[in-house]
C-alpha cells in the first residue's frame, strides 16, 4: 500500500489536533495515556446483568487474570447526554476485570472534535489504549497518520473470529481489504426522518413518504412560519445529513456508493438534483440553526418548535434516556398518544445507510489492555449492555430482540433484515477526514449563502480526493470475494 503521498495530507491536522487536545481534552488526560501498566490479579466473583426490558439476567463469571494493566485509556465522543450506554458499558468491562477505564470523552457530535485529538496523540506516538472510529474510509486517514501506518494498529480479524463477529453482515461492511482492524460494536442507522406529529397534526398534514410530499410539508409550514426542519449548524454533521439523504433519494445506492470510492463523474445529474432541493428545504430553518447542537436540535422537536429533524437512531437513544414520557413510535406501528415517529428519509426506503461504531487498538504499551477492552465491547455480552441505551442495534443477527427498550430498535431490525440494498454513511465514516471536515464546512456555507459554484467546486475536489485516496491505499470496504454492497472499486486486488 502506498501511504507517502495520502500521509501528507494528514500533517495539516497536526496544529489543529494539537489545540483541540489542549483545550477540550486537557493535559491531564494527555498523561494519562502514559500511564505504565501494572500487574494485578482480579478474584473471581459472579455478576448479574439485568436487559432494561426486565428480560432473563445474563450471568457472567469474572475469571483471574494477570499481567495486565490496572488502568486504559479509552477516547470516544459520546459525551454529555449520550454518555449512558457508554458508561454502562465500562462500568461492567472494570467489574469484570478489574481494570479501571479512563474514558476522555471529547465533545461533538459525530466526532467533529475527537478525531483530531487522537490523531495528535498517534503523532505524538502517544496513543490511547483504544479508541472509537467508525467503518470506512475513516479508519484509513488514521493510518496514514501513524508512522508504520496500517501496521501501527492491532488486526483484529482473529479475534472477530474468536469471538463469532467474523461471518456477520457488519463486519463485512467494517472489513478493509479482508482484514478487520477495528471490532464494530454497533449498528445505527442514518437515513432516518424523526417528525413530531402534534405538527403535522395541527396543518392537516400527511406524513411523507416521498420528496415530493416532504417539500410540499415543508413549505406550508413555512407558509405559516413554522420552522420544518430543526438541523443543527454548531456541530455541522446534521446539515450534511440533510444534502447526502436528498442524494440518496435522488441517485440510488449505486451512485451513493460510487461518490464514497470518488468514480462517480462530478458532472451526474443527481448532484446539482439534490443541492437543488437541499437549498428549498433550507428555507424552512429555523432562525436560529446555526447555535443548535444535534441534542437542541431534538429538543426542539421535543417541545414541536418544528416539525422534523433528519438525523440516525441516536436520536432514538436520546429520546429513551432524556425523555422517557416521550412516545416514539415506527411509522408502520404508530401508537394512538405518539408524539414522534421515525421513518426511512422519504424516498430511501429499503435502502439501510449504514453507520457503525467500532473500537481500533494502536500497538504499543497499552495494547493488552485495549484489545480486552475491544474484544469485550464487541461480544455478545457487550453489545447487549451497550446497543439497548444508545438506540443502536447489536451486530449479531441472532441476539433477541427483548433487549432492546424500544419499538424503535426492534422496528429497526427488521427494516435491517429486509433492507434491498446497504449503503455506508458518508458523514459518519465513508468520506477521509480530509474530505469530510470540507464536506461539512461546505455543507454550512451553502445552506447560509446558497452559492451553488463553490458547492460543486467542492463536490469535484471530494470525488477526486476520494478516488486518489482510496486507490493510493488500494483497500476496499468488504473483501475480494464479498464486496461491501456489491462493488468492487477499480483498484481492488485479490489479496
Amino acid at each position: 500500500m502506498n501511504y507517502s503521498k495520502a500521509a501528507s495530507k494528514v500533517a495539516a491536522y497536526i496544529i489543529i489536533a494539537i489545540v483541540i487536545t489542549a483545550i477540550v481534552v486537557g493535559v491531564g488526560t494527555y498523561y494519562a495515556v502514559r500511564t505504565t501498566p501494572k500487574t494485578v490479579t482480579v478474584p473471581t466473583t459472579i455478576t448479574k446483568t439485568m436487559p432494561p426490558t426486565g428480560a432473563s439476567p445474563t450471568l457472567t463469571t469474572t475469571t483471574t487474570t494477570t499481567g495486565l494493566p490496572s488502568q486504559i485509556t479509552f477516547y470516544t465522543w459520546w459525551a454529555g447526554l449520550e454518555k449512558f450506554a457508554i458508561d454502562k458499558l465500562i462500568s461492567a468491562f472494570e467489574q469484570k476485570y478489574g481494570i479501571k477505564v479512563v474514558k476522555t470523552a471529547v465533545p461533538g457530535g459525530a466526532g467533529v472534535n475527537a478525531k483530531f485529538a487522537i490523531l495528535a496523540l498517534i503523532m505524538a506516538g502517544k496513543p490511547p489504549a483504544a479508541f472509537q472510529v467508525h467503518a470506512s474510509a475513516e479508519q484509513i486517514s488514521y493510518f496514514m497518520s501513524a508512522v508504520n501506518h496500517v501496521n501501527s494498529f492491532v488486526d483484529m480479524t482473529n479475534i472477530a473470529k474468536e469471538i463469532g463477529l467474523y461471518n456477520t453482515p457488519a463486519a463485512n461492511a467494517a472489513m478493509l481489504s479482508g482484514h478487520l482492524y477495528a471490532l464494530p460494536v454497533d449498528i445505527h442507522r442514518a437515513n432516518l426522518l424523526y417528525i413530531n406529529i402534534h405538527v403535522l397534526k395541527k396543518y392537516n398534514l400527511p406524513i411523507p413518504k416521498t420528496l415530493d410530499q416532504l417539500i410540499n410539508d415543508a413549505k406550508v409550514l413555512e407558509q405559516h412560519g413554522v420552522p420544518a426542519f430543526l438541523q443543527a449548524g454548531a456541530d455541522q454533521f446534521t446539515v450534511a445529513m440533510l444534502w447526502t439523504q436528498i442524494f440518496l433519494a435522488v441517485a440510488g445506492p449505486t451512485k451513493y456508493i460510487e461518490f464514497m470510492y470518488g468514480t462517480l463523474s462530478p458532472d451526474d445529474p443527481s448532484i446539482q438534483k439534490a443541492t437543488q432541493i437541499f437549498l428549498e428545504l433550507v428555507k424552512t430553518f429555523p432562525p436560529n440553526w446555526m447555535s443548535l447542537d444535534w441534542t437542541s436540535a431534538v429538543a426542539a422537536l421535543v417541545k414541536g418548535e418544528g416539525a422534523f429533524v433528519v438525523d440516525g437512531d441516536w436520536v432514538t437513544g436520546l429520546l429513551y434516556n432524556v425523555y422517557p414520557k416521550v412516545v416514539l413510535s415506527p411509522v408502520d406501528d404508530i401508537k394512538p398518544n405518539t408524539d414522534i415517529v421515525v421513518e426511512p428519509f422519504p424516498g430511501t426506503q429499503g435502502i439501510y445507510s449504514l453507520v457503525i461504531d467500532c473500537v481500533m487498538v494502536p500497538k504499543g504499551p497499552q495494547q493488552q489492555g485495549g484489545v480486552l477492552f475491544a474484544k469485550f465491547f464487541a461480544s455478545r455480552q457487550g453489545q447487549e449492555i451497550f446497543n439497548p441505551y444508545k438506540g443502536s442495534i447489536a451486530t449479531y443477527p441472532d441476539i433477541p430482540t427483548n433487549i432492546y427498550p424500544t419499538e424503535a430498535q426492534k422496528w429497526e431490525v427488521k427494516q435491517y433484515g429486509s433492507a434491498k440494498a446497504y449503503v455506508y454513511a458518508l458523514i459518519h465514516g465513508g468520506l477521509f477526514d480530509d474530505v469530510w471536515q470540507k464536506f461539512l464546512q461546505s455543507s454550512i456555507l451553502l445552506a447560509q449563502t446558497g452559492n451553488t459554484q463553490l458547492w460543486y467546486n467542492m463536490i469535484k475536489w471530494a470525488l477526486q480526493q476520494e478516488y486518489k485516496e482510496w486507490s493510493e491505499s488500494g483497500m476496499f470496504m468488504g473483501s475480494y470475494e464479498h464486496p461491501f454492497a456489491g462493488y468492487l472499486p477499480p483498484w481492488a486486488k485479490k489479496s
